[in-house]
């Protein structure tokens, strides 16, 4: 049995590919939008309305995915992509610019990249080996920061250089979804589907439903890692709005300057994912690196813009580090812990709870960047108060519930 199998070597080399445009596409949309309007508070509702449908459609779609093929839903939306974001691209070459067109696809954005992720986190542990689990999401995680280290510069230098840089940008992000789409619907998967007789007096998502919000109140583990990530995202959303403004607004720096810093996440990241690949933590001992990490991934996010740039750099390359350690720990342990057939339901509503933690973290930061003169820094400094009282609250406080998870072998 080995890791590099076929299904296993599509969906990686495919996500890449994608990811590639997607890196790109993401900081040249956040740049536009800033662009245009010169506001923090716009930039947040957009991010809003990018998240807000997810709630919805977090509620909702689970039990679909469950009972669907999620190789046929993501393939689906992987050919989607390709038409919409070709559509994008020769909208921005007319130079055309509108708020209200930009917030509606975000948030169209966020419902199908909702549908797409559930789908795609489901069905990502069927194509994985048994006893590879940690290898292949430490694998996994490397195709973002890959990604992001590659494009971020290239992204800059085609915004600052062309005048419709962003729009190519979009046309490039649609053909990787086109080659992606195509690998994918090549891979032959046997897929464990909820396969359950529905009661006839009950709806069949009412049902399916139940289950999956009779798991959360069974499995207080997973109900605290999903609480614990709500109260991450909401500081990480602070972050996020505030940190590519600020350096843009910055006397001292660019948006050259900003893609540095992703780049040097990404590294972090890819560094990260080498070692998680290589070296198998002692299965006793994660819950410990877990906590380890959280603490130490708020603090150095939360006084990073405090520090000269070149230690910015290194900063953002440990938080890169450490950030593949929490997401290798907890996807690892959660997908093998969670039952095949309850995936997308228990998936859907740990993303419910985490969207809901960054609509509140965009909507509370962008108002108080808006409306107030504080220093983007201070904001951020202030919101981490957010994530280290929840560490303490939730997994110190459950350990016992968390070691039962994280300290699996797999």
């Amino acid at each position: 049995m080995r890791l590099w199998n076929r299904n296993f070597t599509i969906l990686v080399i495919g996500s890449f590919i994608s990811a590639l445009g997607s890196a790109a596409a993401g900081l040249g949309f956040g740049f536009l939008v800033f662009k245009e309007t010169g506001s923090p508070l716009s930039l947040a509702l957009i991010t809003v309305a990018s998240i807000l449908p997810r709630v919805v459609t977090n509620f909702v779609i689970g039990p679909f995915i469950d009972r669907n093929s999620r190789k046929k839903i993501v393939v689906s939306l992987d050919f989607f992509y390709a038409i919409l974001f070709a559509v994008i691209g020769v909208i921005l070459f007319s130079g055309f610019f509108s708020v209200l067109l930009f917030t509606l696809l975000a948030a169209f954005f966020g419902i199908l990249d909702t549908v797409y992720q559930t789908a795609f986190m489901s069905m990502f542990p069927e194509v994985i080996p048994k006893g590879f689990h940690s290898k292949a999401y430490s694998l996994s995680s490397l195709i973002w920061p890959l990604s992001a280290a590659v494009m971020a510069p290239i992204a800059a230098f085609m915004i600052e250089t062309f005048t419709y840089g962003i729009g190519i940008i979009m046309l490039f992000n649609a053909v990787t979804f086109l080659i992606t789409a195509s690998m994918e619907s090549t891979i032959i998967i046997k897929e464990k589907l909820n396969e359950k007789r529905i009661k006839e007096d009950e709806p069949a998502f009412v049902t399916d439903m139940k289950e999956g919000i009779n798991y959360h109140k069974k499995e207080k583990g997973i109900l605290g890692i999903g609480l614990l990530f709500m109260a991450f995202s909401f500081v990480y959303a602070s972050q996020d709005l505030l940190r590519m403004p600020y350096f843009v607004n910055s006397d001292m720096y660019t948006l050259v300057h900003f893609s540095y810093i992703v780049s040097a996440g990404a590294a972090g990241r890819i560094a990260g994912g080498i070692i998680h690949y290589i070296i198998k933590y002692p299965p006793h001992k994660r819950f410990m690196i877990a906590i380890i990490v959280y603490f130490s991934v708020e603090v150095l996010g939360a006084s990073m813009l405090y520090m000269p740039y070149f230690i910015m750099i290194i900063i953002s390359f440990l938080i890169g580090i450490l950030s593949v350690t929490s997401f290798n720990i907890r996807m690892s342990a959660t997908q093998i812990y969670i039952p095949g057939e309850m995936r997308g339901r228990v998936n859907s509503i740990q993303q419910l709870l985490w969207n809901l933690g960054a609509i509140l973290g965009a909507l509370v930061i962008g108002s108080i960047a808006e409306f107030t003169s504080i220093d983007y820094r201070e904001i951020i400094l202030f919101t981490s108060i957010v994530s280290l009282s929840a560490i303490v609250l939730i997994p110190l406080r459950m350990r016992n519930e968390f070691k039962n998870i994280y300290n699996k072998d797999v």
